[in-house]
């Protein structure tokens, strides 16, 4: 081989005569195919890196957005403003949105695992001459590995966009929703806890009555009694569908728990005795852990101290406190 000494790339002049001669004998024995595999693994090693990087820049973005989630969820003044009526909501909000980037983040740390390899196994320089690598038609460089992992880049930077979207809105939302209970709790409509534990039982179920005709629904019973099965209150809404709701009374304030046995009793006459399109029973104290799973297992809708603080404080609909369909608005507009 014969070099150019004016050209723009030439060897260099090492200092010690035995590299010298070891770098002139590998020179002199190169031909074309040796100086390509030399640059393109070169350029590999550079692209490789490059790529890799990359990953780790976006790995280290959602590790950082879940670290400022944090520091949301901490701040009792987000966004300048208490949230003292939808805390929950946010702070669920920040939970499910931290459990999301999380698990984007495991995803990319298991493809970043995969290009690492790759990338280590590019950097090594194989025992032989490189020319048998790159011989033509050849497509089993470390690099390919490398390059599959990077393209995942990009869905994984619109599914961050997303998350960052959803949880942007769903904090509008809240935002809205606080303005909203504020103004009701300051309304003559609504009855605190305190307010709610003067009332006697049959009070009570007057109470749950009164709060589900404001909120739409025709009243066709308004308490129990003696042998009323269950039922101490049915009410009708627009749409048609039955509510048969059950009234629980505490009288201290945190309330006592209701037992799986008073919620499988009512289970037993909501639906087979009285047709019950909605089965809810209501208490301003709480449920058993044994009475929540046995209502999540049978379709009975339980609004405990917390959810009626919502629905009877803050102006909650019931459909929002039980979570159940709204009638559509062409139903509402014919009632």
């Amino acid at each position: 081989m014969i070099i150019d000494r004016n050209a723009r790339v030439v060897p260099p002049r090492y200092r010690d005569r035995e590299v010298r001669r070891l770098m002139g004998d590998a020179l002199g024995k190169a031909d074309q195919a040796d100086l390509l595999a030399a640059y393109l693994w070169v350029q590999e090693g550079a692209i490789g890196r490059r790529a890799h990087s990359d990953l780790e820049s976006l790995r280290d973005g959602l590790r950082g957005d879940i670290e400022v989630l944090r520091e949301f969820k901490a701040d009792p003044e987000f966004q300048g403003l208490s949230w003292e009526f939808t805390r929950v909501e946010l702070d669920a909000a920040f939970d499910s949105a931290s459990v999301a980037f999380g698990e984007a983040a495991a995803h990319l740390e298991g493809v970043l695992r995969v290009s690492a390899e790759a990338l280590d196994e590019l950097r090594r320089l194989p025992e032989e001459d490189l020319a048998p690598r790159y011989v033509p038609g050849s497509n089993n460089s470390p690099l390919n590995r490398i390059v599959e992992c990077w393209k995942q880049i990009e869905p994984l930077q619109e599914q961050r966009s997303a998350l960052v979207a959803d949880l942007t809105a769903e904090i509008d939302r809240l935002a809205d929703l606080d303005d909203r209970r504020l103004t009701f709790s300051q309304s003559d409509n609504s009855y605190t806890p305190e307010d709610i534990l003067r009332f006697d039982s049959k009070d009570f179920e007057i109470f749950v009555a009164w709060l589900a005709c404001r909120d739409g629904m025709e009243i066709r019973q308004q308490t129990g009694g003696a042998g009323d099965l269950g039922a101490d209150g049915i009410f009708l809404m627009p749409d048609g569908r039955r509510v048969v709701a059950q009234c629980k009374k505490t009288s201290t304030l945190p309330g006592r728990a209701i037992g799986s046995e008073l919620v499988q009793r009512f289970n037993g006459t909501a639906r087979p005795v009285h047709k019950a399109d909605v089965a809810v029973m209501v208490t301003n104290g709480t449920f058993s852990k044994p009475a929540c799973d046995f209502a999540s297992d049978h379709a009975i809708h339980l609004v405990d101290a917390e959810q009626l603080r919502k629905w009877a404080t803050w102006g909650d609909s019931f459909y929002e406190v039980v979570g159940v369909d709204r009638p559509s608005a062409a139903v509402d507009a014919a009632a």
